[in-house]
């Protein structure tokens, strides 16, 4: 396809050395591999998210939710634990 190696690996989000043993047959190409790039050069690539394969160089992740705190209730006393 005449993708350099290291677009290739951005855009799969593998490791370049990971990608170069399969172009070398080092190791076996995952079976989305090939489908996600004949997608691609369709520009068919509803695949991809669903693959976890995602565009972009930032990738946003949600924001942790502060736990509650679990109260328990002991012959009339509260008292909080962990």
């Amino acid at each position: 396809m005449g993708i350099p190696l290291g677009q290739l690996a951005r855009t799969l989000r593998r490791d370049e050395r990971t990608v170069r043993d399969w172009l070398s047959g080092k190791t076996r190409v995952p079976w989305w591999v090939p489908e996600y790039m004949r997608q691609r050069q369709m520009n068919m690539t509803a695949l991809g998210p669903r693959l976890g394969v995602v565009r972009g160089a930032v990738i946003e992740l949600a924001t942790r939710r502060p736990k509650k705190s679990r109260k328990l209730q002991t012959c009339g006393l509260m008292t909080s634990t962990r």
